[in-house]
């Protein structure tokens, strides 16, 4: 049974047509794996670019299909799995306000997820900027617009906080 969803995942993975998406990584033990759109720009912000690649590789090896998203003019989300769009926010050097502002930029994606790779601290951080930021949205009678909050521990994508 297991072979046979790597069977499916690998011919989905191959499917992508090669003038709009990149095939970037398969992971053969899981199916998982990540494409990007050819219009997909990584942040240069804080190395936020290189936390998408990191958080779409750890994805991919936990069995997800990543497809990074094609951006414009217009804000949109990064990436897209499980039928669902995320955002990557990377915050090593981000204080609480910086967060709580990258809380309010990814109201343009389903679900977020912050990743940072500087220690338990972070977490903290993360949860008061939460909790203010549900405290604001609340406030103006639009906390449904706040995305659900993952982050990345040791690989393991795990929710914070959800509407």
């Amino acid at each position: 049974m297991q072979s046979n969803y790597i069977l499916r995942a690998r011919e989905k993975y191959e499917s992508y047509d090669p003038s709009c998406w990149t095939k970037a990584y398969f992971d053969d033990v899981s199916g998982g794996f990540n494409v990007y759109h050819k219009k997909h720009k990584f942040s240069s912000i804080e190395g936020g670019g290189n936390a998408e690649i990191i958080v779409g590789q750890l994805l991919a090896m936990l069995g997800k299909h990543v497809e990074f998203l094609p951006e414009g003019e217009a804000k949109s989300p990064d990436i897209r799995f499980d039928e669902r769009t995320w955002d990557i926010k990377s915050i090593e050097k981000a204080n609480e306000e910086t967060i709580r502002t990258y809380i309010k930029d990814a109201r343009k994606a389903d679900k977020a997820i912050f990743y940072w790779t500087t220690g338990d601290d972070k977490l903290e951080t993360l949860k008061n900027a939460i909790g203010r930021s549900v405290g604001y949205f609340k406030s103006k009678n639009a906390y449904q617009t706040m995305p659900d909050i993952y982050y990345m521990d040791n690989g393991i994508l795990k929710l914070l906080w959800s509407k």
